[in-house]
């Protein structure tokens, strides 16, 4: 009997530690192995400096997700242990660093092109209070920038059937292109999902490169970073590096037909990304899409 309680004891013990864990001690665990890299001896003003969180790829689920009714039970406790994950990284792991700037770099949600509007707009009301700052009483008001990404907007050949998305999209978020000043470096937003695209995407591609173009004559005294959701071209058989999860990531594009645009692609061509480089001369770029390179050295 004894040993059957002490065995019980020993049970219970492990169960509430390994609740708490998942439930704080994962968290505590991830918040003290991190730091903001040191500032440089030539620049040791806090002025002459500002911090950046960069989220990427939140991608909240949805019906989309894993195939589940959008009234399932099912469905509705893989988004609620999902949003409370995602909930708490940011409250007890981003957010206590003070960030001066936030930075989401598309991939909200998860099938956001294919959603109704009474899905889509669900799906917004839970990324707002998973990413919110009002509980934040010191840095309340610390500037967020969002970039779009293909599972917020779809590629080229989805807007040319469905151009509702965009609007939508533009309408919470704002622009898809645009450029801002953080510290003593220019930010240069640009929607990738329009830079490759067909004849009936000239409207939107147009744009974008208008952008670009009108970008590209202004002031160039400031460092330059290069925000795009999808990666700048590599050529195949490019080795990744150790921390990604396949050793090489080949470019695919699939169009959607004759002049319809893209429908899928993991990289921007080679004659998008060498017009890109010119036109800009960024520093560096920053991209998002998890199956590629999530950072690279402007040229």
């Amino acid at each position: 009997m004894q040993s059957a309680t002490r065995l019980t004891l020993l049970l219970c013990a492990a169960w509430a530690a390994a609740l708490l864990y998942g439930e704080m001690g994962a968290y505590w665990a991830a918040h003290l192995s991190c730091s903001w890299p040191s500032a440089s001896s030539s620049s040791p003003s806090p002025d002459n400096h500002v911090k950046i969180a960069v989220i990427a790829d939140p991608q909240l689920m949805d019906s989309t997700s894993l195939g589940l009714p959008a009234s399932s039970v099912a469905l509705q406790a893989v988004e609620l242990f999902t949003d409370l994950n995602m909930r708490r990284s940011f409250q007890s792991v981003i957010l206590p660093f003070k960030p001066d700037v936030i930075l989401f770099l598309g991939d909200h949600f998860d099938g956001g092109p294919y959603l109704s509007d009474e899905e889509w707009q669900e799906s917004l009301f839970r990324f707002k209070h998973i990413f919110s700052m009002s509980e934040q009483r010191t840095n309340s008001h610390v500037p967020i920038y969002y970039l779009s990404g293909n599972h917020d907007i779809g590629y080229s050949g989805f807007h040319s059937v469905h151009p509702k998305v965009i609007s939508r999209y533009e309408k919470e978020f704002g622009p898809r292109n645009y450029h801002f000043l953080s510290g003593e470096v220019d930010f240069v937003v640009v929607d990738a999902q329009t830079l490759d695209g067909g004849a009936k995407q000239s409207k939107e591609r147009a744009s974008t490169w208008e952008f670009i173009k009108t970008l590209s004559a202004g002031n160039e005294s400031n460092p330059k970073v290069l925000l795009t959701h999808i990666p700048l071209y590599r050529p195949d058989n490019t080795p990744c590096g150790p921390h990604r999860s396949s050793p090489v990531i080949n470019q695919r594009i699939h169009n959607a037909g004759m002049d319809q645009g893209i429908r899928y692609q993991n990289y921007l061509s080679k004659e998008t990304s060498d017009l890109l480089l010119r036109l800009l001369k960024p520093d560096m770029t920053m991209t998002s899409v998890q199956l590629s390179t999530p950072l690279l050295l402007g040229q």
